[in-house]
């Protein structure tokens, strides 16, 4: 009896050693599991990412068959599937968001055991189904539970990670590819951020720009634009006030002075204390210029039509309140038509600009001889008898042009009646051309005043006039060669101004037209 019962009493011992053993085993695998999933939660990553290896780990330490992760983004209400593994049953159509309920009943009409996230409202849901005829794990599920607010955390700061990080690119590129100019610099004026567009406009590499003081990099008291201590940059660093609008200048590498305009504001930033301010700027060139061109039009124009109608005004006075003898009345009556001519060539060339803004240009193209153009001009000036002073160079023998031949005909009839203008009354124009293979080069010569080099690419914009013109008592508006250069490059060529190649007195002016297809020379 004491053998039996000392062997009953030494398997209860073991039974109760191997029990022991096997609640510590357990809970040993429930630490390491904890601590598994703790690493998993650590490592960080996008939250898609970290969703897919903690469902997989969850599934592995639960024992169950499939595993659904819902998270809902920060500040929202509804909960969407970040991650499943395979086999999950659909808890929404197309993935579509979930309130707090629809997740339950979903859960329910699934069989799904669901473990909520932190604490209420809830960060979101993890819907577990065990294997079939099986239930799960329960020290698993109480180490996903234990483990809940930790899964709550770590989910919660990769949404927030992703969303700043999101927010920085978008930032980034929003600066990158903006066309202002956005420079950066800290409380000692030092450059510490500068866009492409900044870096274009200064004529030097963002990384050359970094960590100088801006007056060095954008160099406004060289401009002209301001003496060094009175920086708006500084300003706004020492008083806190933004400004809204200030114009400036820079000068870019090159030596070249812009006029720019911006806004300037400043900001604290990291560490507390230190402050950045930002300037954004934009090239106002091409406004200052078409404000000097307007300034221009108003006082050509004013010019241009005060003088004809003073005259016609002046000759008509005379012609209703002095008898005069018909001599003198025709006398009066041509200068009258003169004037009139004059007041319509003018309104005849500003509709042609406004035309010619037109997008795109509707052209009347045809084949037609360049000999055939100046045949017409050549009758046209018949009339003025200055049919004469015309010459040309073997025009007969070249391919056809395709070019509408009533544009292509005012191009000659402005530029010819330039050189008429300007030259010597006696003296000759000649009209030549070359074919090459797909373009005809036209050239135009007189023996006139010639225009400076300075001013040959002035001429071609519009109310600009050759300083020698100008001093000149010639009067003109400074629109024909604006007007054939915009002709022409509606052709898809080019006209340009310059030297006559004899070494002769006065100007050459150039164009290339379109040669008919299948044409050569």
């Amino acid at each position: 009896m004491n053998d039996v019962a000392l062997h009953d009493r030494i398997a209860s011992l073991e039974q109760e050693v191997r029990r022991a053993f096997e609640d510590a085993q357990r809970e040993a695998d429930a630490m390491f599991a904890q601590y598994q999933l703790s690493q998993l939660l650590a490592s960080g990553g996008r939250p898609a990412d970290l969703a897919n290896v903690v469902v997989a780990e969850i599934v592995r330490v639960c024992g169950a068959a499939a595993c659904t992760l819902l998270l809902r983004e920060p500040g929202a209400t509804l909960f969407r599937q970040t991650a499943a593994t395979s086999g999950a049953p659909t808890l929404a159509a197309g993935d579509g968001p979930l309130s707090q309920d629809e997740v339950s009943r979903s859960a329910t009409t699934t069989e799904a055991i669901l473990l909520p996230l932190g604490e209420e409202p809830p960060e979101g849901f993890l819907a577990l189904w065990p294997a079939a005829g099986s239930r799960l794990d329960p020290d698993g599920v109480r180490v996903v539970q234990l483990s809940r607010h930790e899964l709550a955390v770590a989910f919660r700061s990769a949404q927030l990670r992703e969303t700043l990080d999101r927010e920085r690119q978008e930032l980034t590129a929003i600066v990158n590819g903006a066309t202002d100019a956005i420079i950066q610099v800290d409380e000692d004026c030092r450059i510490v951020r500068i866009n492409p567009a900044a870096s274009q406009l200064l004529g030097q590499f963002s990384d050359a720009s970094i960590g100088r003081r801006c007056s060095d990099v954008l160099r406004c008291a060289e401009a002209g634009a301001h003496a060094e201590d009175a920086c708006p940059l500084a300003e706004v660093i020492q008083s806190g006030r933004p400004i809204a609008y200030r114009e400036a200048a820079v000068l870019d590498a090159s030596g070249v002075v812009t006029c720019v305009a911006g806004g300037y504001s400043r900001a604290a930033s990291e560490p507390v204390g230190r402050v950045r301010a930002t300037a954004i700027l934009r090239d106002i060139s091409a406004v200052r210029a078409l404000e000097q061109l307007r300034e221009g039009f108003v006082a050509t124009i004013s010019h241009e039509l005060r003088t004809p109608l003073a005259l016609i005004r002046g000759y008509t006075d005379t012609l209703l309140h002095l008898q005069l003898g018909p001599g003198e009345e025709r006398h009066y009556l041509d200068r009258i038509d003169q004037a009139t001519q004059r007041l319509t060539t003018l309104v005849t060339e500003i509709l042609d600009i406004a035309h010619l803004q037109a997008d795109p240009l509707i052209l009347e193209r045809r084949p037609v001889s360049f000999a055939a153009l100046v045949a017409r001009l050549r009758g046209d000036l018949v009339a003025t008898s200055q049919d004469a002073r015309l010459a040309t160079t073997q025009l007969e023998d070249l391919p056809l042009l395709e070019v509408d031949p009533v544009r292509i005909g005012q191009v000659l009839e402005n530029v010819v009646g330039n050189a008429l203008k300007y030259a010597p009354p006696d003296s000759p124009i000649t009209i030549g051309a070359i074919a090459s293979a797909e373009w005809l080069t036209v050239t135009i010569d007189d023996e006139g005043l010639g225009i400076p080099e300075s001013d040959r690419a002035l001429v071609l914009e519009p109310f600009h006039r050759a300083r020698n013109v100008r001093e000149s008592n010639i009067q003109g508006t400074g629109l024909g060669l604006y007007i054939c250069r915009r002709l022409v490059e509606a052709h898809g060529g080019k006209l340009w101004v310059g030297d006559r190649p004899d070494a002769l007195s006065g100007t050459r002016v150039s164009f290339t037209l379109p040669l008919l297809k299948g044409e050569t020379a």
